[in-house]
């Protein structure tokens, strides 16, 4: 994991942070944010029941604050637990998937075998 701050779980800085759908957020909407020093990645993976692995950021749909309760909904259904646009397992096992599949190109790219 890349180093970028204090887990968004820690008692210090878990105030910037939202949960949506059970993964956490930054306060303006990452899950890594070099402003706030955060990145959610360890603690969702393990809310997931993932190992934690390098990947790439969850990406948060277009979304709005409701005014009445305060929860996070997706705009698209109007629904804070929206199971297709917040389906962090589903997007989690993709990123996964994909980190995989970049670390194996980057592997065989630096054992400099060629096809010619």
């Amino acid at each position: 994991m890349a180093d970028l701050g204090v887990s968004p779980t820690d008692t210090n800085t878990s105030n910037s942070s939202i949960e949506i759908n059970d993964a956490l957020f930054c306060e303006h909407g990452l899950e890594v944010c070099k402003t706030c020093e955060f990145d959610g990645r360890e603690d969702n993976d393990a809310m997931m029941g993932f190992d934690p692995k390098p990947r790439a950021p969850l990406e948060l749909p277009a979304h709005y604050k409701n005014n009445k309760d305060g929860s996070v909904m997706c705009k698209a259904h109007a629904n804070p637990n929206c199971k297709s646009c917040f389906g962090w397992k589903k997007q989690i096992t993709k990123l996964h998937k994909d980190g995989k599949k970049d670390a194996q190109k980057k592997k065989k790219g630096e054992t400099g075998t060629s096809l010619y």
